[in-house]
């Protein structure tokens, strides 16, 4: 989706620009650092690095579009703004530790409480992420600050969802229930991350699947 009404870059979107960069840079350079001694580790850190980058890489290709049109001059924005930019700093530092050699690979990583903090936080972090994607989408659907055209509303709103969604995933992820929760020999907790991408993935499938239908129309 192509947003109308793009303005040149204000330097708090060049910031932010940055951050994401860096943050999507640090996984790979942790890799680097820490390179695998068994294959079947080589696989889990593969993994695990595509898990977090398609959530940053989503987050801040919609960002930039989001941005393009959103004024960043109220308070509100830059306040949001700024709890993005802080969480999506921290997002690198709290990933990098609980999937640590020391952590990943001791007998019963559940019960390590450095672990089960790590990832409870890392729920809290991406769940703040989602959040304030999703009110920056919902105040470009708002009607009133006409800041994209009329039928592109009912698309943003469905966004407004996803992102709301995503980041109710992850935040319920973070509840003291699912510190040491294990089914099926695999933590819970991790296994409720993928749902985040999955409703991602089918919102933009249901999207192209409505633009084809559309075409179709109009042809």
């Amino acid at each position: 989706m192509e947003l109308q009404g793009s303005r040149p870059k204000p330097r708090i979107e060049t910031l932010s620009d940055l951050i994401f960069g860096l943050a999507l840079s640090i996984g790979a350079i942790a890799l680097i650092g820490n390179p695998p001694q068994r294959v079947s580790m080589l696989w889990s850190d593969i993994i695990g690095f595509a898990f977090n980058f398609l959530i940053l890489i989503s987050v801040w290709m919609r960002y930039t579009r989001v941005m393009s049109v959103l004024p960043l001059e109220t308070r509100k924005t830059t306040v949001l703004n700024t709890l993005l930019l802080f969480a999506v700093s921290l997002e690198p530092f709290l990933f990098n530790t609980f999937t640590s050699a020391d952590i990943s690979m001791a007998s019963s990583a559940t019960s390590n409480p450095l672990f089960q903090a790590t990832t409870a936080l890392y729920g809290l972090d991406l769940g703040t992420i989602m959040a304030v994607m999703g009110v920056f989408t919902f105040l470009l659907a708002s009607e009133q600050k006409k800041l994209v055209p009329p039928d592109m509303l009912k698309q943003l709103r469905g966004e407004v969802l996803g992102w709301l969604v995503a980041s109710a995933i992850f935040l319920v992820s973070a509840l003291p229930v699912f510190d040491s929760l294990v089914v099926s020999g695999t933590f819970v907790r991790t296994d409720l991350w993928p749902g985040a991408l999955l409703v991602s993935l089918v919102r933009r499938g249901a999207k192209l699947v409505h633009r084809e239908a559309s075409a179709e129309i109009s042809a």
